[in-house]
């Protein structure tokens, strides 16, 4: 199983203080190469008007990159991809490949409402439908597979158009194009996904996750990819994992993830405060509810967290590989920019001694040479 950390989890400042912005850049920076030093692929967000780093996690990237370990990965939870022109993301997506040498997994999907989308300049109503997202990622699609002397290809989706005549550049080096994670919550987005050979983003917000599986595996095998293709949707289907706390004891973990999820909760409570209503990412479900939108604000991502020793978050983490997942996507409690960093630097460091062996395909840790910095 592969393993991965989201740097900073999911950061709301504490205050707008433009001079703060260097000290959490740095921050961010420290973080993503101490993750990647314990033996985990490295994430990033991608949101606007609410921290330093991820309005721009592709350029993040870039500078992070000859930073960590050469055989760890980077990666998107998630790139919103309706908030870029086509053409912009795909360039960007392809040069970012090349210089990793294939070594980033861009989870997509349609991102945060609210002041994200609008101050972008994108119809609100739109975007929440999701209907961005699938059609960007289409046109995605058509720019990857252009090649010189094809037709023009005229494109229109949102605000962004286009007029294409020659072929993308650079071309990516994974072929045929960089590793896509979806974000699919319901079945006939697992099935497309399948059908296409790229891994999904499951379990998000409560989704049932082993009827998820069951109904993404079938499509795979329906689809008949060489194995090359089902083997890697399978070594980077993804589950992300929120609010995962590691100590000594049960007890230990969860009166640790008490008093973490509280200072997260007080953080969100007084920028709500500040700037008004959070909404969350665009969850497309069979049968939506009212205040959907919200619920992230009001914590729901973290209802379904884990807080227990060891040998309790590795059971957890079985019974998801089990199921098919090949890739935890994790994010540690904790504000590491806050008073709780040390649930956070616990949690991480336990897990990468104590759970990650267990599982042979992680990547070894190492001693993290930044440890006495952080």
């Amino acid at each position: 199983m592969q393993f991965s950390a989201m740097t900073m989890n999911m950061f709301f400042p504490t205050n707008d203080d433009p001079g703060d912005d260097n000290r959490i850049i740095d921050m961010a920076v420290a973080q993503s190469v101490w993750f990647a030093e314990l033996g985990y692929h490295v994430w990033f967000t991608d949101h606007h008007f609410r921290g330093p780093w991820h309005s721009n996690p592709m350029q993040f990237a870039s500078y992070v990159a000859p930073l960590i370990p050469r055989d760890r990965y980077m990666g998107f939870g998630v790139l919103s991809i309706p908030f870029y022109h086509p053409v912009r993301l795909v360039e960007s997506m392809n040069l970012l490949d090349q210089m990793t040498k294939g070594k980033v997994l861009f989870g997509v999907g349609s991102g945060w409402q609210g002041t994200e989308p609008t101050g972008l300049g994108i119809d609100p109503e739109l975007h929440a439908s999701g209907r961005l997202g699938d059609e960007t990622l289409d046109v995605m699609e058509r720019l990857w597979s252009f090649k010189n002397g094809d037709p023009e290809y005229s494109f229109s989706v949102g605000s962004n158009t286009g007029v294409i005549k020659r072929r993308i550049m650079p071309a990516p080096y994974s072929k045929p194009y960089p590793t896509i994670i979806r974000v699919a919550t319901r079945e006939a987005a697992l099935v497309k996904a399948a059908h296409k050979g790229w891994p999904v983003f499951v379990g998000v917000l409560g989704a049932d996750l082993r009827e998820t599986m069951q109904t993404y595996r079938r499509a795979l095998d329906e689809a008949n990819h060489p194995q090359a293709v089902k083997d890697n949707c399978l070594r980077w289907c993804s589950y992300d994992w929120i609010g995962v706390t590691v100590a000594a004891t049960d007890e230990e973990a969860l009166a640790r993830e008490k008093i973490a999820k509280a200072e997260t909760m007080a953080i969100r409570t007084s920028f709500a405060a500040r700037h008004g209503r959070i909404d969350g990412p665009v969850v497309k479900t069979p049968q939506p509810t009212p205040g959907q939108a919200d619920t992230y604000a009001k914590g729901g991502d973290m209802r379904a967290t884990i807080a227990g020793n060891p040998d309790t978050v590795a059971a957890k983490v079985k019974q998801l590989a089990d199921m098919g997942i090949g890739h935890l996507h994790l994010r540690f409690l904790g504000e590491w920019a806050g008073e709780t960093r040390h649930v956070c630097k616990d949690s991480a460091e336990l897990f990468a001694k104590e759970v990650m062996p267990r599982f042979a395909e992680a990547p070894a840790a190492r001693k993290p040479a930044l440890a006495a910095a952080l």
